[in-house]
């Protein structure tokens, strides 16, 4: 009885932060077009990542065997030139990359340092990002041509190679979302462990530590997704959210949720405000100063209002029949391995939680016969016992990682529109008009700078009245 007048005290308001990823761009150049800043890569750096991205498609993507095949001189590197040798041509190896990627990113800090506007090197950041991006489709696009020239050769074959062939290929069209997410973990964790061990030390050495907190924009987890919202990813990071209609746990609805239990604390007139409420929710710290860890400590008034606070959330998460979804985002995490892609990630997150649901997957887990059940059954009790202090510990759980979500959502947004204001250059002419224009920001790799020339930025003319003059001016023309 005492502890539950306690809850009657007058909670302690919590002291938010709030946050907006930005990155600037200021005191840069417009390009030819006059809305975007013309970028020029380095073409050995555009040559090698091209053959790379490639590569690394057709390892994830179960084909790399298969194109081998193919002749070797058209997957030459056009740097190479027309005459190279195929057979002493040395193969990228996909750790071949992380140097090369290192070493551009060096050039653009120098670069920026010159400038002394650190700007430049946000521009080739983002510039950089934007083509693997568009590289990653490309390239993926160009595979899968590759792979239907080469099944032209087994169109009227039918022995095991050929139709092994066939199998191939067509689960590597099917798999395209899941390759293309590998691919691009891989190139993330390549640019996070370059900036860990080379560019952070090197841009606090040049500029000093401002700017930091707008770098990590670009260690973003789904700076390589479509737009932010993969399944596995997001399961694997943050929480997987619903995609239906119907599904309580979409990121809108759950949004609504959140800003609903932030006005609901009596905050003032800033939580009101729908700009305020969103750079709340872009600090994942928020969480910890608004409902604590979930344990039953209340020793100190602090620990008391976040105790009430939590009990609160919970309620309206239980209101708004999303919790048993969100015990459930979480069991399905380690099921994801073993029953997807043969389930859909998603049928398998509602087979935890509706019985009609998990009739059908079990049915495709009979079909199939080469997985078990029993991890499903054990999940389903998992999902259904968790009561009490375990379900508050997750609903504690889920709204930290709301947040992050949240914040790293609203970060790719920003990068994305660095990106949509870097105009890569792949034109030899048009890239020749916007360096005549001074307008150009080209980065190279380091053997590909060439020295700087004076170029007459005006000129006059003098003409005196002499002796000889006539013949003066013929011999000057």
């Amino acid at each position: 009885m005492f502890r539950f007048g306690r809850t009657a005290e007058a909670m302690e308001p919590p002291l938010l932060t709030g946050y907006a990823p930005t990155l600037s761009l200021q005191g840069l150049q417009l390009g030819v077009d006059n809305l975007r800043h013309d970028v020029h890569l380095s073409r050995g750096f555009v040559e090698k990542a091209r053959l790379h991205l490639s590569r690394l498609i057709a390892q994830h993507g179960n084909v790399d065997g298969l194109l081998a095949a193919e002749a070797p001189q058209e997957s030459l590197p056009s740097y190479l030139g027309r005459n190279a040798d195929p057979r002493i041509v040395p193969r990228p190896e996909p750790m071949e990359l992380k140097p090369l990627l290192a070493e551009l990113h060096l050039e653009a800090l120098n670069r920026a340092k010159t400038a002394e506007n650190l700007a430049v090197d946000t521009l080739a950041r983002a510039a950089i990002l934007k083509f693997l991006r568009v590289e990653l489709t490309a390239q993926f696009a160009q595979m899968v041509e590759r792979c239907r020239m080469l099944l032209r050769n087994y169109e009227d074959v039918r022995h095991e190679k050929a139709l092994d062939y066939r199998e191939r290929v067509s689960s590597f069209q099917v798999l395209k979302k899941i390759i293309m997410r590998k691919a691009g973990q891989e190139l993330f964790h390549t640019l996070r462990e370059i900036e860990r061990e080379t560019l952070s030390r090197t841009r606090r050495s040049l500029f000093g530590g401002r700017s930091e907190t707008a770098y990590k924009i670009f260690l973003n987890p789904l700076i390589f997704s479509e737009d932010g919202r993969d399944d596995y990813l997001n399961a694997q990071h943050y929480f997987m959210f619903g995609n239906f209609d119907r599904d309580p746990d979409r990121f809108p609805h759950i949004r609504r949720i959140v800003c609903d239990f932030l006005r609901s604390l009596n905050l003032g007139a800033e939580a009101n405000d729908e700009y305020t409420l969103d750079r709340w929710l872009n600090v994942p710290d928020n969480a910890q100063e608004l409902v604590g860890d979930g344990s039953e400590d209340d020793s100190t008034p602090q620990k008391r209002s976040q105790k009430t606070r939590l009990q609160l959330w919970l309620e309206i998460l239980e209101r708004e029949e999303v919790m048993s979804h969100i015990v459930a985002g979480y069991e399905v995490l380690p099921l994801l391995p073993e029953y997807a892609p043969r389930i859909n990630a998603q049928q398998l997150k509602n087979a935890l939680i509706f019985k009609e649901e998990r009739s059908r997957v079990e049915r495709l887990i009979e079909e199939h016969g080469r997985i078990s059940g029993a991890r499903l059954s054990a999940a389903v009790e998992r999902v259904e016992n968790c009561y009490g202090e375990e379900r508050a510990k997750v609903a504690v759980r889920f709204l930290r990682d709301f947040l992050r979500y949240h914040r790293d959502f609203r970060r790719l947004g920003a990068l994305n529109a660095a990106m949509d204001s870097a105009n890569l250059i792949g034109n030899e002419k048009m890239r020749e008009l916007s360096a005549m224009n001074s307008t150009l920001y080209e980065f190279l790799l380091r053997d590909e700078h060439v020295p700087a020339e004076d170029k007459i930025i005006r000129h006059v003319v003098l003409k005196a009245d002499v002796r000889d003059s006539s013949r003066l001016t013929r011999s000057l023309l």
